[in-house]
């Protein structure tokens, strides 16, 4: 007999990347599986995707830092398919429990014919799976020793990397091992969306310099059109508050009003 489907629909970026909608059943298995991760490992502090504060908080806690670097895992959650699955959770959940997620976790990757599993983006259990596979890579163990250095900072949320550091020189030698670790560790990074070492970087269309976060014009124009078009001032105010956590300045009322 057949198993039941584990997706409802799926449809495809303009990035490329794929999103699988889960059954009302998977979404169910999901958090089971999600809470069996979480009993049996804790994710590093610095996984700001798995913590509260958010992407915000992440790219704050590099405001002491004088030079940065911005990176990108390509294709991350496609990255990951049974058999890294299976070797992340094995050592804490014996390798039976850990192939049976593995399996309940991934889908066919798109245009393979099924020959190929991957993690989808989209399930409950993908975030922290995709995270302990990140940690127990070589790319996830080289963060991990960056993040021990003195006035080195690391912050990972979900696919985005930023390292700050306090010379040029420091920041060089962290994206030279990361490039390296993560070309062996089979997550390749996005060189187009690369930058630094600088003395600013842009993430999550904040712009990152010392001691000062600033959101980017680009962003600020869009909140702007979605406040003068909000139908409520329960949205104005959610769009001030999200401003105010990033720069209280720029969230001055007059400013947003033109």
């Amino acid at each position: 007999m057949p198993s039941p489907p584990k997706w409802s629909n799926k449809f495809q970026l303009h990035s490329g990347s794929w999103v699988f909608v889960p059954t009302r059943e998977s979404k169910v298995g999901g958090r089971i599986i999600k809470r069996c991760v979480e009993g049996c490992w804790s994710a590093p502090n610095y996984y700001y995707h798995l913590r509260q504060g958010g992407h915000v908080e992440a790219i704050r806690s590099h405001t002491s830092g004088q030079f940065f670097i911005h990176l990108d895992i390509c294709q991350f959650f496609s990255s990951i398919n049974r058999s890294r699955i299976t070797r992340s959770l094995k050592s804490r959940l014996g390798y039976e429990r850990a192939r049976e997620i593995a399996i309940a976790s991934t889908v066919p990757a798109p245009n393979t014919g099924g020959s190929a599993h991957i993690l989808p983006y989209g399930f409950v259990q993908s975030p922290i799976l995709a995270s302990i596979c990140l940690r127990y890579s070589k790319l996830g163990s080289a963060l991990h020793e960056l993040s021990k250095a003195k006035k080195t900072t690391v912050s990972v949320y979900v696919d985005d990397i930023i390292i700050s550091t306090q010379s040029l020189t420091e920041a060089e030698d962290a994206l030279g091992q990361v490039k390296g670790a993560a070309e062996r560790s089979g997550f390749p990074l996005n060189s187009d969306k690369e930058e630094g070492p600088a003395q600013k970087i842009t993430a999550f269309n904040i712009e990152l310099s010392h001691s000062k976060l600033r959101i980017n014009d680009r962003r600020m124009s869009l909140f702007l059109r979605n406040y003068m078009e909000a139908v409520s001032e329960y949205q104005q105010d959610g769009i001030v508050g999200y401003i105010e956590t990033v720069n209280p300045e720029q969230a001055d009322f007059s400013q947003i009003c033109g």
